[in-house]
Formats: structure tokens, C-alpha cells, sequence
């Protein structure tokens, strides 16, 4: 979005809203983050990096069942580093970047919503994947409707992204050139603790150029199960097929929570998209696709929350990684998790990653990323 198009949404938020009272006044919400990271990749390059940044969004009331928003994400440099980290702290056009990562406007009609424009959106292979500065966002055009009874259908059009999974990251760039992709999907609520997924996504004449996706998902306090399964289709060679389960057991008494997951492709190396990817076995750095053909993931984990001892609002868990390839060589990582929150508005982050990565492609390396987040 360029400077001039710019200014004219925000004349277009403030007129309608001071003109039209119906809308209200504009609200606004969002955070500051500061971040740091670490990384020792061979054990003989370390390096770090630091960030400030956040997100500003705006949201008018609602006019007629219409209403606007808009959100600025921006990420500003600490130190004199630069992108070598897997997890981009600065832009690649600019060390430091503010970029309108939403400006939309939505429109109620009965049980449909219809948003259209620049926008959040988290689909199992579209999604805000926030895991740096800025989250994921998407220039596209979304309708939902949830006429049929704990159902949610959804309709959309995806052109383009932005952020820290996009081509570039400070700027909006074609998500399958001018092609884009199209999205339908459905979600189903009406048994009680299970929730259906399924999904369909149209990427004309890219690699992966259609993937059919089906997740079910059953949750109780003490305990969870999940399956998955995607179909995706390849424009060169065979199709993949990736199969996916998942099941967590808690004991609360101790405050711990027990997981284990795993999926496994064949036909072809498995595609988790334009975002973090739905399968349940992924890690913070190794996934699926690093295994490629006939690739299969292992993740087991532990965590414990400090309710039991009065402090509710602090988490550990450790993730264990496996990942093998078609040769069946393993790679590994651990994954080490820290959260607080202090009230409502301060939260903190540390995730600690120790990567055997060699066999699949990757570095040897142990990562460190730490986030502060103020939410007002």
C-alpha cells in the first residue's frame, strides 16, 4: 500500500466517523513488543539481533451492518545485526519498517460477514503465524456464513501477504502471482467437545496447485484427540497424501500435561502453505516439509502450568522432536518453552531451539528468541 493510498484510508476512517454517527467512535487496541534473539549455527557463527515494534489497530463502530478497520504493524532494529536468524526480526527492504498490514472494511448481512481487503486470517494453510515482529497478514476477500446450525462456511480470495512467512516481509507481494488462490472451507461445532474441519484450496499452476485437508478434533478438560488428513496435489510427479494424529492427557493435580503427535507424507514431500502449516507434529523450526518424500514427524511433550502452586499465569513445556527422511536418517529437535503473563496486559515469551539438523537438510544450530509484549 503506497503512501497515497494510505492517507486516503485514514481520511475514509475518520470522515465516515465523524459524519456518520452511527459509527461511533474509533477503537483502537493492539501492543508493543520488544524482542531479542540469539542464534549459534555450527557452533562457530553465533550472532544476535533486537527489535522494538508492535501493532496500532483501528476499528470504527458498525454503520447499516458496515464497518472499517485498519492496523500498523511495525519492527524497528536494536543493534547492528541483520536477518541471518531463521525468524526475521527487521525488513528487507528497510532495517526498520511500518507496514498497514490491515485495512479492510467488513460488512454484516444476517448470518453472513463479508471482509474485504488487507486483513488477519488463520486457515489451516493460510495463517498470521505470529512468531517474530510481525504476524502474517493478507490482502484478500473472505465471505463466512453460519446459516446451517453450528456450522461456519467460508468463501475466499487470497492475493496477496505480507510478514514473517511472506517472499518479502515489509512488503505485500503476490501469494501465487497472479494466479492467487482460492479458499473453501467448513467448520462444524454441533457435537458436544468435537469440532470438524475441512478444507479446500485451488493454487492454479504452482507446485502444490490443490490440497484437501480434513481435521478432527475432540477436547475434554482431562484430555484431547485429533486426526488430519491432506491431499495435495502436484502439477510435475505424484501427489502427496499426509496423515496426521494427536493426543494430550492432563493431570491437573501436578499441573502437567502430557502430548504426542505424528504425521507422516508419501507420494510426495508434504506443503504446510503460506503460514505455519496445520500438521501436529511440526516444531519451531524443524516441519514436515524439511523431510520431503515420504518424510514422517514425531513430536512428544511435556508441560506444567503453576496453577497448583499460585501462579496461574506461568507455563514450561519441552518439545522432542524426531524427523526422518526417505533414506530414514533422523533429525532432531528439542524445543524449550517459557511463558508468563502479569495481569492483563504484560506477557512474556523464551523459546529455546537445539537443532541436529543435517540429515533434512538444516543447520546444526541452537536458537534463542525472547518477547515482551505490552497489551493496551
Amino acid at each position: 500500500m503506497n503512501k497515497i493510498l494510505l492517507i486516503k484510508s485514514i481520511i475514509l476512517i475518520t470522515t465516515l466517523t465523524i459524519n456518520t454517527n452511527n459509527f461511533g467512535n474509533i477503537k483502537t487496541f493492539g501492543y508493543l513488543r520488544v524482542a531479542y534473539e540469539m542464534h549459534d549455527v555450527r557452533k562457530n557463527d553465533t550472532f544476535s539481533d533486537g527489535a522494538i515494534g508492535g501493532k496500532l489497530h483501528m476499528e470504527t463502530g458498525t454503520y447499516e451492518g458496515i464497518s472499517l478497520g485498519m492496523s500498523f504493524y511495525t519492527s524497528n532494529a536494536l543493534g547492528s545485526s541483520d536477518n541471518q536468524g531463521l525468524v526475521p526480526f527487521r525488513g528487507e527492504v528497510d532495517n526498520a519498517y511500518t507496514l498497514v498490514g490491515e485495512a479492510y472494511v467488513q460488512a454484516h448481512f444476517g448470518n453472513t460477514r463479508i471482509k474485504l481487503g488487507r486483513q488477519e486470517i488463520d486457515t489451516p494453510f493460510a495463517d498470521t503465524d505470529d512468531i517474530g515482529m510481525v504476524p502474517n497478514t493478507f490482502e484478500a476477500y473472505i465471505v463466512y456464513n453460519q446459516d446451517i446450525e453450528n456450522t461456519t462456511l467460508f468463501l475466499g480470495q487470497i492475493q496477496k501477504m505480507a510478514g514473517v512467512d511472506a517472499k518479502v516481509v515489509d512488503t505485500f507481494s503476490p501469494v501465487n502471482a497472479h494466479n492467487n488462490m482460492q479458499v473453501l472451507g467448513a467448520t462444524y461445532e454441533g457435537v458436544e467437545n468435537l469440532t470438524l474441519t475441512s478444507s479446500y484450496y485451488h493454487i492454479q499452476n504452482a507446485e502444490v496447485d490443490s490440497i484437501a485437508y480434513f481435521d478432527a478434533d475432540y477436547e475434554t478438560e482431562n484430555y484431547s484427540l485429533g486426526i488430519q488428513i491432506a491431499k495435495q496435489g502436484y502439477t510435475i510427479g505424484k501427489d502427496a497424501t499426509v496423515f496426521g494424529i494427536t493426543a494430550s492427557t492432563q493431570y491437573a493435580p501436578l499441573g502437567l500435561t502430557v502430548s504426542a503427535s505424528y504425521n507422516n507424507a508419501w507420494g510426495n514431500a508434504a506443503f504446510s502453505g503460506f503460514g505455519g502449516g496445520p500438521f501436529f507434529a511440526n516444531s519451531e523450526y524443524l516441519i514436515l516439509d524439511n523431510a520431503g518424500v515420504a518424510g514422517e514427524q514425531s513430536n512428544i511433550g511435556i508441560e506444567w502450568n503453576g496453577t497448583n502452586i499460585g501462579i496461574e499465569n506461568l507455563s514450561i513445556s519441552l518439545n522432542h522432536a524426531i524427523l526422518k527422511n526417505q533414506a530414514k536418517e533422523k533429525a532432531k529437535e528439542t524445543d524449550i518453552l517459557l511463558s508468563y503473563s502479569l495481569g492483563k496486559h504484560f506477557e512474556t515469551h523464551l523459546i529455546a531451539s537445539y537443532i541436529k539438523g543435517k540429515n533434512v537438510g538444516e543447520d546444526d544450530a541452537n536458537h534463542m528468541r525472547v518477547f515482551m509484549n505490552y497489551i493496551f
